[in-house]
């Protein structure tokens, strides 16, 4: 009976990860950047945005997540989802890319504009600290699935 119960414990924990491996293939760190993305700009629904301006956070999320679709960034783009005016835009990319988490370089053909990249630590960063975000989101699928409201 012990040898039996230990196999159905195995088999249930055997589908246990499979389950786990298929819903972490399909919730990638850049699908949950697009969700945090998504939150962040549509809080001035509801608020003054001038309330939440992040324009480091605001950036690093969007150069992150415009280089995982393979897109290129320029610097014009970068400004417009900051959400804050230009110029402070282009303070925040200069201290950006003074504290090493953007790499900037000339634009190949409008020499007013640049093209940003995230550094390796930068990106890695970006990667680690989505991931991070991962068991939050199980637990709020898993609260959804049982039909009561999050504690």
């Amino acid at each position: 009976m012990a040898d039996r119960l230990r196999h159905i414990h195995d088999e249930l924990h055997a589908v246990e990860a499979m389950v786990r491996a298929d819903r972490d293939a399909r919730l990638t760190p850049a699908d949950i950047g697009q969700v945090i993305r998504a939150a962040r700009e549509g809080i001035g629904q509801f608020f003054d945005p001038a309330l939440f301006a992040d324009p480091a956070f605001d950036m690093l999320l969007y150069v992150y997540l415009e280089e995982e679709q393979g897109n290129v960034v320029e610097t014009s783009a970068c400004y417009r989802a900051s959400g804050v005016p230009r110029t402070t835009a282009v303070r925040w990319i200069n201290m950006l890319v003074s504290m090493g988490l953007f790499e900037s370089s000339p634009h190949p053909t409008d020499p007013r504009l640049a093209l940003l990249t995230l550094t390796d630590t930068a990106r890695d960063s970006m990667l680690r600290w989505l991931t991070t975000l991962r068991p939050i989101l199980d637990r709020l699928c898993a609260v959804a699935q049982e039909g009561r409201p999050p504690a």
